[in-house]
């Protein structure tokens, strides 16, 4: 055998034997090599004593870890139940997991928990038990308690509004805890996110992927309440008097965002007081001769200038926060006094919040007593006061009216809280509350939650790579009987793409439930400039996610596919314009492009209305 290193005559050399030990020397050299083998083989044992002393040690602390987070486990829902329930009679039960939860921790952490990270194979493995364990140490010993305590002060009746005010102090002195928790769950998350689950065990894996969609439910909690506890105070009046516009949109006439502006009112908040200044029909603002603020290219392609010149038409674009600046600068523009921010409602929120509280009556302007409660009120608003006031001006003062009588109702005390927190985030979900605030401070806090109505919407947590489509209605024929119509949208078939992108169908299916008898006996103004026979025309925006593009919108009862398509804020528009008789349904069928990197279940945004329904 030879090699370059070795010289070049290594392999010319031939093998001899070697030469003979003498005997005594020969046994000397076997009793050594015997005492070598000795210590080479005691030496074996003793590493082979030592690792499974290691591996018995890890295995110990991996059980007592184990037995530790299965009775943190079992014992966290029936402890938060309590916690909300009976504080004080869960400090005991709350004792005992937060010690199960630091034995856990300490059982995997240590010398020997260091140099297993080290160790190939099992190194993933240790530093994500590690980390979950931690994680869960954190959340029963920092955030649960600082969330119990929370959550006992601002209980719903203690902050349900009491002799006309709310009483802020509450939400003030728990505002420090519940931030400190959110950041907590916010570093916890960000710690078990960043594990790479390919290199661990199976369970382990699985487990880490629990943790981590719990962590992130969690999140979505404590970024909400964090928020909430920084800006109700301050949007309130804690810090001053501040001055906010309530619309209240009409879904009788749809618009993107939900309905035509009926009436706005004027309200003060100071120290959880609610005053209303004035309230004023929207009609009274405006028309501008010009867009109080300038309008792009697609804004005014697909709505028009009078996006920015007529109050009644801000909400034509489903970006509210774009609506809410337009309102405010007619609000000003008109030399009304500048106001800190827009807040919008409509009749199906108000008769949810009737429903968790008590009616509430005022004199409409013939003089007659109107009382609207929990089962009547979107009807009233949206169908019989246009009946009972053909005078739009009439109109819009009985708007203004039931929303005053609303927004008093809600500080008297006598709704219950629970009730009345459950239909406030239920509207907002469905788009029926939205709020933007002119502090950019604020706004930035409203960025990102439901309560923003912002035009690339919002995804559930957890699903960034989610696409969102929008899907808008515009009604163009200026009456009143979007009542009558209902609206679903669903998701029909997804299919891959490349780059995880997804090529989408969505049906959306207008059906006007207005029958030709009813149409008869509506006024005119009801009707609207269209056919006189109750026929309802709405133009119907599609916008793709982001990244994403609309290739084709068709009408499927004659299958023509013509579409105007425009961009706004970044995002591809179909739009098309549809007609529905009495009686009839009219379906479209989008197909369109996710962007790259939108592998999940695909989200739709829809137009609130009276009637509608949305499939994933």
């Amino acid at each position: 055998m030879a090699h370059d290193g070795w010289g070049d005559g290594w392999s010319d050399v031939a093998v001899g034997r070697a030469p003979r030990r003498p005997l005594a020397e020969t046994a000397e050299f076997r009793r050594t090599r015997r005492r070598r083998r000795l210590w080479v083989v005691s030496g074996i044992v003793a590493v082979v004593i030592g690792v499974a002393a290691y591996g018995a040690w890890l295995a110990s602390d991996v059980l007592r870890a184990r037995d530790a987070l299965d009775q943190v486990a079992a014992a966290v829902p029936g402890l938060e139940r309590q916690l909300r329930e009976d504080p004080q009679a869960a400090e005991a039960a709350l004792a005992d997991v937060q010690r199960s939860a630091h034995t856990a921790s300490a059982a995997t952490h240590g010398p020997q928990w260091t140099l297993a990270s080290a160790l190939p194979w099992v190194g993933d493995d240790a530093r994500a038990l590690g980390t979950l364990s931690t994680s869960v140490d954190h959340l029963v010993t920092d955030v649960l308690p600082r969330l119990s305590a929370a959550a006992e002060a601002v209980r719903p009746d203690a902050v349900t509004p009491r002799d006309g005010r709310l009483d802020l102090a509450p939400l003030i002195a728990v505002r420090d805890d519940v931030v400190s928790a959110d950041t907590t769950v916010k570093g916890e998350l960000d710690a078990v996110s960043s594990l790479d689950r390919d290199g661990l065990m199976g369970p382990l894996a699985q487990a880490t992927a629990q943790v981590e969609d719990q962590l992130r439910s969690v999140h979505s909690v404590t970024a909400t309440a964090a928020r909430a506890a920084v800006l109700l105070p301050a949007m309130l009046g804690a810090d001053g008097p501040r001055d906010w516009l309530v619309i209240a949109q009409n879904n009788a006439e749809p618009r993107a965002t939900g309905g035509i502006p009926g009436a706005i009112l004027h309200v003060r908040a100071d120290d959880g007081r609610l005053t209303v200044v004035e309230h004023v029909a929207a009609g009274s603002l405006g028309p501008f001769d010009q867009p109080v603020l300038a309008l792009d290219d697609s804004e005014e392609a697909l709505f028009g200038t009078q996006l920015g010149r007529w109050s009644q038409d801000v909400t034509l674009t489903p970006d509210f926060p774009r609506a809410a600046t337009l309102l405010q600068a007619m609000w000003t523009s008109a030399g009304h006094p500048d106001v800190s921010g827009v807040l919008s409602v409509d009749p199906v929120l108000l008769q949810s919040l009737l429903a968790a509280s008590a009616p509430v009556s005022f004199t409409d302007p013939d003089g007659e007593s109107v009382t609207l409660d929990g089962t009547n009120t979107a009807q009233y608003l949206m169908a019989d006061v246009y009946a009972a006031f053909p005078d739009p001006a009439e109109q819009d003062a009985v708007f203004g009216l039931a929303s005053e009588a609303v927004l008093t109702q809600f500080q008297t005390g006598t709704s219950d809280g629970g009730a009345l927190i459950d239909a406030l985030a239920e509207g907002a979900r469905q788009g029926r509350l939205t709020v933007w605030s002119a502090d950019p401070q604020e706004q930035k806090l409203v960025h990102g939650t439901v309560l923003s109505g912002e035009l690339r919407g919002v995804v559930p947590v957890g699903e960034t790579n989610a696409p969102l489509v929008g899907v808008y209605l515009n009604m163009t024929t200026a009456g009143k009987t979007g009542y009558y119509l209902s609206t679903e949208a669903e998701v029909t078939d997804a299919a891959p793409l490349d780059n995880a992108a997804q090529a989408l169908t969505v049906r959306v299916r207008l059906t006007n439930r207005l029958s030709p008898a009813q149409a008869a006996h509506l006024p005119a103004y009801v009707l609207g400039d269209g056919p006189s026979d109750g026929t309802v025309r709405v133009n119907v925006l599609v916008y793709a996610p982001a990244s994403g593009a609309v290739d084709s919108v068709t009408l499927v009862a004659d299958g023509s596919t013509g579409v105007f398509a425009q961009e706004q804020d970044g995002l591809d528009v179909g739009a098309r314009t549809v007609t529905i008789a009495p009686g009839q349904t009219q379906e479209l069928e989008v197909r369109l492009r996710t962007g790259p990197g939108q592998p999940l279940t695909p989200h739709l945004r829809v137009t609130p209305g009276v009637l509608q329904g949305t499939a994933p």
